[in-house]
Order: C-alpha cells, then sequence, then structure tokens
C-alpha cells in the first residue's frame, strides 16, 4: 500500500526549489507544487471528502491544476480533470455521470457552474480558482492557513485514482477509470524509458493538461523525472506556442499535427529558418500525436529547421503513449514501433490475427490499460472485454513492426468494394503545396455509391476554387489510384477539431448530410 503522489515526488523534492512550472506570471518550484497540494489535500478532508468520492475540476493550465490533481489523489480521492471549454449542457452531464461531491472551477467557467446548480442536487460543494467570485469560496483564500503536510492515504496501486473522459472525436465522451498503476507504468515505460525525460529537460506541450497527451507531458512525467514545463493558461495559438519556444528553447516539443502545421507556417512566413533553428539548438526532437503526422509535413520540417518529429499513437484508454517512432530511425508516414512492455494483435472483424500488411482492427495490451468506463457495462464489454483495449483503429504493420494508421474503425471507407483510407488520401492531399491541411469522408454519390470528399484549408485563401480542385484532383491522382481520388473537394476556412485538436469527422459527415 502506498500512494502514487509519493512515487510522483520521490526525486524531484530532493531539489525542490528547482523550477518545475513557468508560468505568466511566476515560476512554481516542485516543493511549492507539492505544498499546495498537501493543502488542497487537507482542504478537501475537511470539506468532508471522502477516500473513493470523486473530486471534478475544469480549471486553467497553472498550478492550479497539478495541485488539484495530486491533492485529491494524496486525501484517497479520485480527481477528474474536465475540459475546461465546455458548455453548460457538458458540464452537467460529467457531473451527473461522475457523481462528484466537488467541483472546483476556473472563475471564468463560474457562471456556466452556476446556471446548472439548480439540477444538480446531489453536488455538495463548487470552489472557484483564479480570481475571487461572489456566492463561492476561493481556493487560495481557502487554503491559505492550512498545512501543507497532509499525510498520504494509502491506496492499492490498482484501485482508481483518477478519470479521464474521452475526448469525444468519436461521439459522446466515456468516463475513463485509471489507477496509480497507470501512472507508475506510463512514466516508467514512456516518460522514462521511451522518451528518455530526465531533470535536464525543458519541456513544451501545447495539448492541455486535461488532455491525456498533455497529463503526462505536463504533468506526471516532469513531476517523476524533475523536468522543467513551460505552460499556457490560453487557448492553444501558434502564435504564443512560438513566442514561448523563442523565449524559452525547449529540449522536448509535444503536439498534434495541425499545429505543427500552423507552426510551420508561422515559421517560414514571419520568423525565418535562421531565428527557428537557433531556438531549436537544444530541442531533442518533438512528438506528434492524435492524428496521423503526413511524411511531407515532417519532412518541411526537417529540411526547414533540422527538426525531427516523432509520430506516435496513445489514447485515454492506455493513458498515454504506447507506439512512437525512434530517433535516427523514424519511419515516415508510421506510427512507430510499440513501446517496449506493450504488445498488440491486428485482428480481423472476426477476431482473427491478419497477416503481416493487411489492415486490422488494433487490440492493443500492456500494463497502463483501463478495464472499464464508468457506467457503461455494455461499451466496457465492447473494448476493454478481453483484456486490454480494442482502440477502434485500423492499422497495418511491416516485417520490422513498425505500425501504420489508415484510419478510425468508423473512419474507413468502402469505395466500389475497396476499402480506402482516408489517411492515405488525405496524406497525398497534403503534399500539394497549396494544402495547409484536409480531412476526408466518405459521402453517396447520386446514385447511392460511396465516394471520398475532402474538405481542405487552403495556405492561401481565395482564388478559383474549381481550379483549385481540379489541380488538387490531378495531384492525387498522379500518386493514387482513381477511385480512392476524392471526388468532392470542399474548401473550408478550418476544420472541426475537439479542443485538443483531433479533427472531428463525424461533425463533417453530419455536415455533408
Amino acid at each position: 500500500m502506498g500512494n502514487v503522489t509519493d512515487y510522483l515526488f520521490e526525486h524531484s523534492l530532493r531539489q525542490g526549489e528547482r523550477t518545475y512550472l513557468v508560468t505568466p506570471e511566476r515560476n512554481w518550484s516542485f516543493r511549492a507544487i507539492a505544498d499546495r497540494a498537501g493543502q488542497v489535500a487537507n482542504y478537501l478532508k475537511a470539506l468532508g471528502v471522502r477516500p473513493g468520492e470523486r473530486v471534478l475540476f475544469s480549471v486553467l493550465d497553472g498550478a492550479d491544476f497539478p495541485a488539484l490533481f495530486l491533492g485529491a489523489m494524496r486525501m484517497g480521492a479520485i480527481a477528474l480533470p474536465i475540459n475546461s471549454y465546455l458548455k453548460p449542457d457538458d458540464y452537467a452531464y460529467y457531473i451527473r455521470d461522475s457523481a462528484c461531491v466537488a467541483v472546483i472551477v476556473d472563475h471564468s467557467l463560474a457562471p456556466v457552474i452556476k446556471s446548472i446548480r439548480a439540477d444538480l442536487p446531489a453536488l455538495k460543494h463548487i470552489i472557484a480558482t483564479g480570481q475571487p467570485v461572489d456566492g463561492l469560496p476561493f481556493l487560495d483564500n481557502e487554503i491559505a492557513s492550512l498545512s501543507a503536510d497532509c499525510p498520504a492515504h494509502p491506496t492499492d496501486p490498482d484501485d482508481m485514482a483518477f478519470w479521464l473522459y474521452s475526448s469525444g472525436s468519436t461521439g459522446s465522451p466515456k468516463g475513463v477509470v485509471h489507477t496509480g498503476n497507470h501512472i507508475y507504468w506510463a512514466s516508467e515505460l514512456f516518460g522514462a524509458a521511451t522518451m528518455g525525460m530526465t531533470e535536464n529537460d525543458v519541456i513544451l506541450s501545447p495539448p492541455k493538461m486535461y488532455f491525456a497527451f498533455g497529463l503526462g507531458a505536463q504533468v506526471y512525467f516532469p513531476l517523476r523525472m524533475g523536468a522543467q514545463n513551460i505552460t499556457n493558461p490560453k487557448p492553444i495559438s501558434p502564435d504564443i506556442v512560438w513566442e514561448q519556444w523563442l523565449a524559452h528553447e525547449p529540449t522536448i516539443v509535444i503536439g498534434v499535427p495541425t499545429l505543427f502545421a500552423a507552426l510551420l507556417r508561422i515559421a517560414e512566413d514571419k520568423i525565418g529558418a535562421e531565428r527557428v533553428r537557433a531556438a531549436c539548438r537544444r530541442l531533442r526532437y518533438c512528438i506528434s500525436g492524435g492524428e496521423v503526422l503526413p511524411a511531407v509535413l515532417m519532412e518541411r520540417w526537417r529540411k526547414f529547421a533540422d527538426v525531427q518529429i516523432l509520430d506516435g499513437v496513445g489514447t485515454t484508454e492506455m493513458t498515454h503513449m504506447f507506439m512512437l517512432n525512434r530517433l535516427d530511425a523514424a519511419v515516415p508516414g508510421s506510427c512507430g514501433r510499440l513501446v517496449n512492455g506493450y504488445r498488440a494483435e491486428l485482428l480481423d472483424d472476426a477476431g482473427q490475427r491478419v497477416p503481416t500488411g493487411e489492415i486490422g482492427n488494433l487490440h492493443v495490451y500492456g500494463p497502463t490499460a483501463a478495464t472499464q468506463y464508468w457506467n457503461k457495462p455494455e461499451k466496457t464489454a465492447e473494448v476493454m472485454g478481453k483484456g486490454g483495449v480494442l482502440t477502434g483503429d485500423k492499422m497495418s504493420c511491416d516485417a520490422d513492426g513498425n505500425y501504420f494508421l489508415v484510419g478510425r474503425s468508423d473512419d474507413m471507407l468502402r469505395v466500389g468494394g475497396i476499402w480506402v483510407s482516408p489517411a492515405e488520401v488525405e496524406s497525398a492531399i497534403a503534399r500539394h503545396d497549396s494544402v495547409l491541411e484536409c480531412a476526408v469522408i466518405g459521402f453517396p454519390d447520386e446514385e447511392g455509391m460511396v465516394k471520398p470528399k475532402a474538405y481542405v484549408v487552403l495556405r492561401n485563401a481565395g482564388g478559383d476554387a474549381a481550379a483549385m480542385a481540379e489541380a488538387l484532383r490531378t495531384h492525387v491522382r498522379a500518386t493514387l489510384a482513381h477511385f480512392k481520388c476524392p471526388r468532392w473537394f470542399v474548401f473550408v476556412e478550418e476544420l472541426p477539431k475537439t479542443s485538443t485538436g483531433k479533427i472531428q469527422r463525424f461533425r463533417l459527415r453530419q455536415l455533408a448530410d
């Protein structure tokens, strides 16, 4: 019996005054965050929160996030970090589904929570952070006089410790239940052994802390390894990312393909290769996840700034990443190889393994795999019922163990009886110099036959849409079989995405209908 918070601070508190978190207002040391987490733990106990009860929080990236995440787990409660860019109905859903006893929100969200308070009779406590809010306890004031010393609640490593709600890129969010052991193994297998993160690293991870990708990169990996994290409380903005990158010269940058595309456009148009290369002089590598990293984008970054972006795959259900390309062995267009400690199978729709090189449904196993969706036994049985996680990804694997993502199970297109990968078509479109990003879905033609339909964001909007569509059609047909070429090209200002940067193809399908 122990507590995962002791594991996370085991090394970093030996040099507790070193900077962990760089925020716009101030720097926070490891000791300062540990003390604030202890105060939060004591405050939750004073409120009457009991071990095993849920504490939901929706706060901006900064010191309060790790303090709340760690403080809740330290006193035995279940930490529930939630997206901070939601609507009232979304928050009501999360609060009801989790049956949380306390909600802690940024002051900007307080009016939203107040507006639904009457419909949530089981909710006992609402606390504001950031700035005081009339009628609500203010976290800074509430914990100011409390001791930072809070003995860790002894917890079995396999007991639930925190939940992450799925991002909704494939529909309604689901509460994914995680344990302290999941943090331990994600940190050891990916953060330490695969990333090689150390106390000498400076991390720049625009993906937010409430997102599984950002939670590891910004919170528990740096805490365990003693690394420094550059954080931004504002929405993700390529301009802000570049401000931080140029000012702090990080050693590891973590993002999603759409962000790396936008960053490169600004670098090419406004900053220039010389200044970017200078800001990358300490950079070891970048990591991309969430979507397939187009090979052309990877190569453009390498040529422009001698930056290597390593594409990988992780899911909320698997806690963090379980596949990654390796330095000096990256395969363009591949998601990389399995992280040591994980294994995977590619299965056909009957549950049988497919031959090497053929497309199958990814079933991954490892010590970070969730075992349930909260309140969803049927979905739990479907995804996790055989152990591990059936991710919903369609992949192939070559003889060297490199995996290639071809799309989500519900994204694959059947055109003329032949399976077509949206990712393959998107990669071909993205190689055109005029394209910033794109997404491909299936859409029925006048005879009801499904054909690819592309939604495209151009680097420079305007111009003759018909001529551009024909140019893209010619471009795609030069590299792909004609039946894979989109029948329609729709030019849009932006693609619908989750707050974490994943393209929501189901919204494009709704738009097309």
